[in-house]
């Protein structure tokens, strides 16, 4: 029994591996068929759906991402039933910042693949991107069901300019959240969220549902947002957010030097 519950949640994290590699490859965007920042009346509150700077609505089932990139034919990918996209102010220029979280409900290992920087991590790293994706398949930590227990990221609100947006594309929101924190500065949305799959006994997969939280904090001055997202809890997620110190490194960024202006906030493997 024991046996089978180890491998069908290894072949659980690689269906989230291969579901989040197939996203990796092709988000760099050249437009898309229909605009992607209508807003709508919220399917969460009955409001307008809009957080201070951010506004975010869950797109009809039908309407469609054009990416360039990757292998489609067309030199393009089209996504469809993305389940939310979440836009920002156009912003002129946005400040470059890394973070340091003074609290972690885990002890930091010297190395966490897939973040920056990567190698001779201690208390005293600053980051751009953490992610913590190693620690179920190290054991110890008590993630060992789950495939990304806390991911943290940066962005560029340039990035975003003219129509580009954060894409939720296969988990879907519970009510989104919308809050202000005094103690960072930052405007807030978070909200629970959740992909069911069906089994596949011919793989060993049984039926199962994958939840993660997302914490989306903005500061629309500085043109800058965090994500922070995982399996440990929304609780959890909250006291991460909470405690990081971000600090500007002095450097900026527009619209012009990105060509991505999309990308997905799915928090699987990082």
């Amino acid at each position: 029994m024991t046996a089978n519950k180890g491998i069908g949640a290894i072949m659980k994290r690689l269906s989230v591996i291969i579901m989040i590699s197939a996203l990796m490859f092709s988000l760099s965007a050249c437009g898309k068929e229909q605009e992607a920042v209508v807003i709508q009346e919220s399917v969460f509150s009955g409001q307008k759906t809009q957080t201070y700077g951010l506004q975010y609505r869950v797109p009809e089932a039908d309407e469609t991402f054009r990416i360039c990139g990757g292998e489609g034919p067309n030199g393009y990918v089209e996504w469809k039933d993305a389940k939310l996209t979440v836009t920002f102010p156009d912003t002129a220029e946005s400040r470059i910042i890394e973070f340091h979280p003074e609290w972690l409900p885990f002890e930091m290992p010297s190395s966490m693949r897939g973040s920056i920087p990567e190698q001779n991590i201690n208390s005293d790293t600053w980051f751009s991107r953490l992610s913590a994706e190693m620690l179920p398949l190290k054991g110890g930590y008590g993630y060992e069901e789950m495939n990304q227990p806390l991911l943290i990221d940066t962005y560029s609100m340039s990035m975003f300019n003219n129509g580009g947006a954060l894409l939720l594309l296969y988990y879907t929101p519970n009510k989104i959240m919308e809050e202000h924190w005094d103690e960072l500065n930052v405007e807030v949305m978070r909200f629970h969220c959740s992909q069911h799959f069906d089994a596949v006994p011919d793989l060993n997969i049984w039926e199962h549902t994958l939840e993660q939280d997302i914490i989306l904090m903005s500061n629309s001055e500085a043109g800058w947002v965090i994500r922070v997202c995982g399996e440990i809890g929304m609780d959890s997620l909250i006291k991460v957010a909470k405690n990081l110190e971000i600090r500007e490194t002095g450097q900026t960024m527009n619209y012009k030097d990105f060509d991505n202006h999309y990308t997905f906030m799915d928090g699987g493997v990082g």
